[in-house]
């Protein structure tokens, strides 16, 4: 995992890696949790995601995962 800190938003920028065929689940589930995480596809194929977590979050998201 890599972060950096988004100056735009004070979001922290968490990058994954997971499996490809599972990108679409990962984001229904993380969609449910309303203002927990943002996740942006960065490479379909490489199952490269990336999640933009807001302050006070990455604790909650971080027992999610």
């Amino acid at each position: 995992m890599a972060a950096r800190v988004s100056p735009q938003q004070r979001s922290t920028l968490w990058i994954y890696q997971v499996d490809p065929h599972e990108i679409h689940y990962l984001k229904f589930i993380l969609e449910a949790y309303e203002g927990l995480t943002t996740l942006t596809t960065l490479d379909p194929q490489k199952g490269l995601v990336q999640m933009a977590v807001p302050p006070g979050r990455h604790g909650s998201l971080k027992v999610l995962l």
